[in-house]
């Protein structure tokens, strides 16, 4: 019985210990971060001298690193964002084969575009209901 008791004990400790470990550890970790404002906002304003000059990937790595200065900056994620989405923007104007409606591909590398249609369908002459839709 007391050999029981002794046992169970023992697995309570050493579970509760491997439990309770990364808890403390990632606490730590999290008061030792302090937020660095100053490059945060430097980071920013280097970021939208980028943008403005039409620079855009380089837009998107200033306003990463003033995230990682700050990770709770709403003006660097907001900024961030744009940025993304603009350098999306660049690669897809730079390639329009990527957004190419009526572009059907043949081959590798080898894409043939679809000529549109001029001629107007002719009008029927007399209404008819071809399938009932139901209400």
């Amino acid at each position: 019985m007391k050999h029981g008791i002794l046992c169970f004990t023992l697995m309570a400790f050493v579970l509760s210990f491997f439990v309770f470990l990364p808890q403390n550890v990632s606490a730590e970790e999290a008061r030792a971060f302090v937020p660095d404002k100053a490059r945060c906002s430097q980071m920013i304003q280097f970021g939208k001298q980028s943008y403005q000059r039409g620079k855009f990937l380089d837009a998107k790595e200033y306003f990463r690193m003033a995230l990682q200065a700050d990770p709770a900056s709403s003006k660097a994620w907001r900024h961030y964002d744009l940025a993304v989405i603009s350098a999306l923007a660049e690669k897809v104007n730079k390639n329009m084969g990527l957004i190419a409606p009526d572009v059907s591909m043949q081959g590798p590398g080898e894409a043939q575009v679809a000529a549109p249609s001029l001629a107007p369908k002719p009008a029927p002459d007399k209404f008819e209901v071809q399938e009932e839709e139901g209400c």
